[in-house]
């Protein structure tokens, strides 16, 4: 939480120790062997417990694909709302902070957007009798990814939670272009 809340750049190995209750350095180095492979590992736990708890709605089986996608979009309205728009998402804040400045950062946010973008396409796949025949699902899951990380970005700036619904509700209805006329999704 210290370093989605601050980046990783203004949080210092000091500020981690000291959040962390450690007894020193020495303590710190004990487990990684910089800030470098500690930001690494915050971010892979990071999209773990996206993965485990966040996606976890799209591979419900028991509610409809389109309906599990809806879903996972107010619940990332929800979150934003309930942190108080202090953090976004702390995949596309490392993104544009580290990207650009560490190669090991920028392969590792790839991974990340991968898997998620695989968890929407297996959605969307589930989903393809209700999908019109030009729904390119891999584009499409990499568009709502990108939709929602660009709204995370701009509700933590504006701190606006109607912004957030109105981009959302604009989404789900992009997605509902790609339903099939005549079919309940």
């Amino acid at each position: 939480m210290l370093i989605a809340e601050r980046g990783f750049k203004r949080t210092s190995i000091d500020d981690v120790i000291e959040h962390a209750s450690l007894s020193g350095k020495s303590h710190f180095y004990h487990y990684f062997k910089s800030k470098d492979q500690l930001g690494l590992e915050v971010l892979s736990r990071q999209f773990e417990k996206f993965a485990e708890r966040g996606l976890a709605i799209l591979r419900e089986p028991m509610i409809e694909p389109i309906e599990r996608l809806n879903l996972f979009i107010d619940s990332l309205v929800s979150l934003q709302t309930e942190r108080g728009f202090r953090i976004g998402s702390p995949f596309g804040n490392l993104a544009s902070e580290m990207a650009d400045l560490h190669e090991g950062f920028r392969e590792r946010l790839t991974l990340v957007f991968e898997r998620w973008a695989s968890q929407i396409q297996s959605l969307l796949w589930e989903a393809r009798p209700y999908l019109t025949e030009q729904a390119d699902t891999v584009r499409l899951s990499r568009f709502i990814i990108a939709t929602l990380e660009g709204a995370l970005m701009m509700s933590k700036v504006s701190r606006d939670a109607e912004m957030l619904r109105g981009i959302a509700a604009d989404l789900k209805r992009f997605v509902s272009m790609h339903i099939r006329e005549g079919v309940a999704a």
